[in-house]
């Protein structure tokens, strides 16, 4: 590793080392083997809770977990052709889950996605207009409460490909009611995405009331406490 490669690490250590909170303890569910687990805080979890989960892909291990273990049922959302055919499962055909096939983003809209970037992992992300895209219906997270009936979100697990970003700022603006949100950064992982983004996005939660609990890769738990 070249010089700069040591202080950019050496950087990033000390940013998180800064505003890591390591009193909350977590604990892991899903599907560890093809990276679809999640940390999280399980205080407050139960029957009752209100979960969502923007993004289906090809696995919703962590979904059916938190369904097992606190009885969690889940809205999910992912407007590809990926996670469609993953809602279309027998397995996944239960009561516990509502499937909206839209996209959640900063605002209501159409959004372009472009194909996998590897077919075996299968998801779609957001893209300019050029090029193979198809286009998606994209509805921001105020939204979505409103026509769920729901005033507040437990937990929010955002795997969006690219989208997080904006639904964040929108979250953020919005002081909208979630407590703990579970987010997976798309920099350096999808095109002209900079972790300088993901910077920025962390910052402001933060600065909004979240605390930032975990951070493992690319994946974030954020926790705003009562």
């Amino acid at each position: 590793m070249s010089i700069g490669g040591h202080f950019n690490l050496l950087r990033y250590r000390t940013f998180y080392g800064i505003l890591l909170n390591k009193k909350y303890p977590l604990i892991t569910l899903g599907n560890r083997h093809n990276e679809c687990a999640w940390n999280f805080h399980p205080d407050g979890l139960n029957a009752q809770s209100i979960v969502y989960s923007g993004g289906v892909g090809k696995d919703i291990s962590f979904e059916h977990a938190l369904l097992k273990a606190y009885g969690c049922s889940v809205v999910l959302f992912d407007p590809s052709p990926t996670g469609m055919a993953t809602m279309q499962l027998p397995e996944n055909q239960i009561p516990q889950f509502k499937f909206m096939p839209v996209g959640l983003a900063g605002s209501c809209k159409v959004l372009h996605l472009a194909p996998p970037k590897w077919e075996e992992e299968g998801s779609w992300f957001k893209h300019d207009e050029s090029g193979d895209t198809i286009k998606v219906p994209c509805e921001d997270l105020a939204t979505v409460m409103k026509k769920n009936g729901h005033d507040h979100i437990d937990l929010l697990k955002i795997d969006i490909e690219g989208a997080e970003y904006e639904l964040l700022d929108d979250l953020v603006k919005r002081r909208l009611p979630v407590k703990q949100v579970l987010v997976e950064f798309h920099h350096g992982i999808l095109p002209g995405l900079k972790r300088s983004q993901s910077i920025r996005s962390i910052l402001k939660m933060v600065g909004s009331g979240y605390k930032l609990l975990d951070q493992h890769g690319t994946n974030h738990v954020f926790l705003r406490p009562r």
